[in-house]
């Protein structure tokens, strides 16, 4: 064990964010390159997801026809600001304390290498 030795505590839990809902005009992308020929809302988004999400070609090639800023914002190309809907901390989360050392190689697991821990008592 080196000279030094450091202890931490961690915290494991899940956040779930959604962006502000955008309006399709199902319409336009009917009149879109690639058109959009389908009915439900399953096939709408089987639409986007094949051709739309990060597709900044997508957008440029139909910004006439669907307009320029709102088939930009269909591509979520820049991420749109998140809104919190759901923590688990407001009920649980799981935590424990790490004893180990500052590692710059260790970036994975927060820069530091664990020689010891209490992650399955906690």
């Amino acid at each position: 064990m080196s000279e030094k030795i450091y202890v931490r505590k961690c915290e494991r839990y899940t956040l779930w964010e959604a962006s502000t809902p955008i309006e399709i005009d199902v319409e336009k992308l009917r009149k879109c390159d690639p058109p959009y020929e389908g009915d439900s809302a399953q096939e709408v988004l089987d639409y986007l997801q094949e051709n739309v999400h990060y597709n900044y070609e997508w957008a440029e090639t139909n910004a006439e026809i669907y307009g320029e800023d709102e088939a930009y914002d269909l591509t979520f190309d820049d991420q749109p600001e998140m809104e919190v809907y759901s923590d688990t901390r407001e009920k649980y989360a799981q935590d424990w304390l790490e004893v180990g050392v500052p590692n710059e190689e260790y970036r994975k697991v927060g820069r530091f290498q664990s020689m010891a821990d209490n992650m399955e008592d906690s």
